[in-house]
C-alpha cells in the first residue's frame, strides 16, 4: 500500500473513522432489513402484489450498489475531504427521501422515493471505504470487519423496533421515524477527516490514482476543457474501465457477486414475510430478523482475523461461506417450527455478513492486481446491485405463483450453489496455473 502510515497520536481517529463506519452502515442495513417487515403493509395498503412491493423494497439497495462506483469518483474529484462531504449529503438526501415515502399512495411512488434513498446511500456505501484505507495500510480486514458488524447490529435492532413503531403509529408513521433516525448517517460523515498524512493532493493520489504514482491533472483539465468533458475523463480514469479488460479473473468475480446481491437481496426483504406466511405471529417474526442479524454481526467480525493471520485465504473463505448459506436457504421448506426457522435465520444471516465483508477485501485485493481499489471495491458493488435488482421480483413472483415462499428459497440456494462451484473453479484454476500459491488457498 502506497500511503504512509499516520503518526502514532494520530491513529486512535482511525478507530473513531471505524466507528463512524460502523454507524452508517447501521442505518444503510438496518433500514433495508426493515422493508421486510414493512412488506405487508406495503401490499395490503398500496394494493400490491408480492414482486412489486418485493421490487420497490429492492430498490432501495439496488440503486445503492449501482451509484455508489459513481459517487466514489466524485468523491475522489474532490481530494482527500470528499468523502466527508458525500456522506454527509448522502444522509441528508436518504432520511429525506425515507420520510417522504410515507406518503406513497401506490407503489410506484414508493419505489421512486426508496431509489431516492437508495441514491443518498449511494453516496455513502463505498465512499466509507476510502477513510479506512487512509488509516489502516496493514489491519484493513481487521477493520473492515469490525466497521461492517454496524451493518449486521442494525439489522438486529431496527426490525423489532419498526414492528412497534408500525403497532403504535402505523406504518406510515414507522417510516418517518426511521427517515428521522437516518439522519444520524451525516453525523457519521462529519467524523470521517482524512489523516494529515493523506491530506496533500499527490499522497491521496497514490492511493486512488493510477498504479504509477502520478497525479490526475486536475488544474490542467479545469483551464483546458469544458466541465462536462473534464467529469468524462474522470469518470474513465477513475471507474477503470480497462480492468475489465486485462483481468479476466476481475471479471469472473464481477458474475459471482452479481449472483450474491440475487440471494442478499431475496433473503433480506422476504425473511420475514416468509415466516408471517406460514403463520408466525408479526412480533416473532421481525425477531428472525434480529436474530439474522447477530448472526450476521458474528459473521462481518470474525472474518477480518482469519484473513489478517493467513488462517484461510479471500477465496476459500468466500466459497466456504457461500456454501453454508445455500444448506441454509435450501433447507427452509422443512423448517415448520420457529425454533427450527431461528436457527437457520441465525446461519443465513453469518454467511450474509461474512460475505458483504469479504467482497470488500476480494475487491480491494483484485485491484492490486489492476488499477484502482475504490474503482474495483465500487464496480463489486454495482454487480452486487444488478443482481439484487432481480432477487427480490424474482422471489416476490414464486410467492404470487404459489402462495408461499418456498420456493424462492430454494432458487436463493440454486444461486449459492453456482456462486460457490464457480468460486471454487477459479480458485482450482489458479493454484494449477501457480503451484506455488497452492498452500495459501487451503487451511493452514
Amino acid at each position: 500500500m502506497p500511503t504512509e502510515k499516520p503518526p502514532p497520536w494520530e491513529s486512535y481517529w482511525g478507530w473513531v473513522v471505524v466507528l463512524a463506519r460502523f454507524t452508517a452502515l447501521f442505518m444503510l442495513v438496518g433500514t433495508y432489513k426493515c422493508f421486510g417487515v414493512l412488506l405487508d403493509y406495503y401490499i395490503e395498503d398500496l394494493d400490491a402484489t408480492a414482486a412489486e412491493a418485493g421490487g420497490a423494497s429492492v430498490l432501495f439497495i439496488a440503486t445503492v450498489y449501482f451509484t455508489s462506483p459513481f459517487f466514489g469518483v466524485l468523491a475522489d474529484m474532490h481530494g482527500p475531504n470528499g468523502a466527508r462531504i458525500w456522506i454527509m449529503v448522502g444522509g441528508v438526501l436518504a432520511s429525506t427521501a425515507l420520510c417522504l415515502s410515507s406518503i406513497s399512495t401506490n407503489w410506484y411512488q414508493l419505489a421512486f422515493f426508496l431509489g431516492l434513498a437508495g441514491v443518498g446511500y449511494g453516496m455513502v456505501q463505498v465512499v466509507t471505504v476510502a477513510p479506512l484505507l487512509m488509516y489502516f495500510t496493514d489491519k484493513f480486514g481487521l477493520a473492515n470487519g469490525l466497521s461492517a458488524a454496524g451493518a449486521a447490529l442494525g439489522m438486529t435492532v431496527l426490525p423489532p423496533l419498526t414492528e412497534y413503531w408500525i403497532e403504535q403509529y402505523s406504518w406510515r408513521g414507522a417510516t418517518i421515524i426511521l427517515g428521522v433516525i437516518n439522519l444520524h448517517t451525516t453525523v457519521a460523515g462529519a467524523l470521517m477527516r482524512p489523516p494529515t498524512s493523506c491530506k496533500d493532493k499527490k499522497t491521496y493520489s497514490l492511493l486512488f490514482g493510477s498504479d504509477d504514482g502520478e497525479d490526475v491533472p486536475v488544474y490542467e483539465l479545469n483551464k483546458y476543457l469544458k466541465p462536462l468533458k473534464r467529469f468524462l475523463l474522470m469518470m474513465r480514469e477513475h471507474l477503470s474501465l480497462g480492468i475489465f479488460l486485462n483481468n479476466p479473473r476481475f471479471m469472473l468475480y464481477q458474475f459471482i457477486f452479481l449472483l450474491a446481491g440475487l440471494q442478499v437481496a431475496g433473503w433480506h426483504v422476504f425473511l420475514v414475510p416468509n415466516a408471517l406466511s406460514q403463520g408466525i405471529h408479526s412480533i416473532d417474526a421481525a425477531f428472525l430478523a434480529s436474530i439474522g442479524g447477530l448472526g450476521n454481526f458474528i459473521g462481518r467480525g470474525f472474518n477480518g482475523p482469519l484473513l489478517d493471520y493467513h488462517i484461510f485465504s479471500d477465496s476459500m473463505l468466500y466459497a466456504l461461506d457461500h456454501i453454508i448459506c445455500a444448506i441454509a436457504l435450501l433447507f427452509d421448506p422443512l423448517a415448520k417450527e420457529y425454533a427450527t426457522m431461528a436457527i437457520l435465520a441465525f446461519w443465513a444471516g453469518l454467511t450474509v455478513g461474512c460475505s458483504y465483508a469479504l467482497c470488500v477485501v476480494i475487491a480491494k485485493n483484485l485491484a492490486e492486481e489492476g488499477k484502482y481499489i475504490m474503482a474495483s471495491v465500487g464496480w463489486a458493488h454495482f454487480s452486487m446491485g444488478f443482481g439484487a435488482l432481480f432477487g427480490g421480483p424474482l422471489v416476490g413472483m414464486t410467492y404470487d405463483k404459489t402462495g408461499n415462499y418456498h420456493y424462492g428459497f430454494l432458487m436463493m440456494g440454486g444461486f449459492e450453489l453456482l456462486l460457490t462451484t464457480l468460486t471454487f473453479i477459479e480458485l482450482m484454476h489458479r493454484q494449477h496455473k501457480h503451484p506455488e500459491l497452492k498452500n495459501k488457498y487451503l487451511i493452514m
